[in-house]
């Protein structure tokens, strides 16, 4: 065979992960609706291979916006927790606490949770039960107690 002069492309391309996201192929309205937050959180935390570039990403996209200027479940945070997490973000009188960690966070705490989610550690299997345990019950106590509806 003759050498024709071209070389094989092998050069990555800056957003070549996008197509290895686990949430590539999901109805994203999926990663929207607070009533399906936790089969979001569940695509992103066990089964995404990428969610640690997703993580920098949408740290990088999102730093100083305010909570109302993000959306939905990304690298397994919610729009509220991402808020909460990002020092730069621009806060309200009304907004809920900056979240800081100090190292004592307890495993299977969802404080403990968010930490390894933000800070991109391994998630060890307690702190995942616990999430799932804590999700359970709200729905329990969702399903026990439904919205008041408004009288006519």
């Amino acid at each position: 065979m003759s050498y024709t002069g071209s070389v094989p492309d092998t050069a990555g391309r800056r957003l070549d992960w996008m197509e290895r996201m686990a949430c590539r192929n999901e109805d994203p309205d999926l990663f929207s609706d607070e009533d399906r937050e936790h089969e979001a959180r569940t695509i992103c935390i066990a089964r995404c291979p990428v969610r640690s570039t997703c993580l920098a990403r949408v740290k990088t996209l999102e730093s100083g916006l305010h909570r109302d200027q993000r959306d939905g479940v990304v690298a397994g945070l919610t729009y509220a927790e991402r808020h909460r997490l990002d020092a730069d973000a621009a806060h309200r009188a009304d907004d809920a606490p900056l979240l800081v960690f100090d190292g004592t966070e307890r495993c299977g705490t969802h404080l403990a949770l968010l930490r390894h989610l933000w800070l991109d550690e391994p998630i060890d299997a307690k702190c995942w039960s616990g999430k799932v345990m804590r999700d359970r019950a709200s729905r329990v106590w969702h399903a026990a107690n439904p919205p008041l509806k408004a009288a006519s």
